[in-house]
């Protein structure tokens, strides 16, 4: 008998401290009690759905930064690569043209009148040291 009575002074202090508990916490009315527990909770929801959809967003500015990131790199490799290979085919043009005119495409064209011309002009009557000396108001 003594041990049932034990128990129930337990389960009763244990009932008594949480209704202690919750009238400190919550207030003493019951009903008002229930709203502010069903509101609490309604809030943590609240509160818990929010966080969730702030990391969702997040997330998905970050995914799509980073493919713009990847889709302006490979734009920008393929542009290189078109810059290359229009580069190679001008190159080859290029080389083409000079492997059929038989000269350089930058050299200058000299006809054998021209080269005449040229060799029977008169050398520089100075010699070419003279031509070097320093002005008096340059030094």
């Amino acid at each position: 008998m003594a041990m049932d009575f034990d128990s129930q002074l337990i389960e009763s202090v244990e009932v008594r401290r949480h209704r202690l508990s919750a009238s400190f916490l919550f207030g003493r009315n019951p009903t008002e009690r229930r709203w502010k527990e069903r509101t609490n909770s309604f809030v943590y929801g609240l509160i818990i759905a929010a966080l969730i959809c702030a990391f969702c967003v997040a997330l998905s500015f970050v995914i799509n930064i980073l493919t713009n990131y990847i889709n302006d790199r490979n734009e920008r490799e393929q542009q290189q690569e078109q810059q290359e290979l229009e580069r190679q085919q001008m190159e080859q043009e290029r080389e083409q043209q000079e492997r059929e005119q038989g000269q350089p495409q930058g050299a200058p064209e000299t006809s054998p009148a021209a080269t005449s011309l040229l060799a029977s002009l008169p050398a520089a009557a100075q010699p070419p040291s003279a031509a070097l000396q320093p002005t008096p108001w340059r030094s």
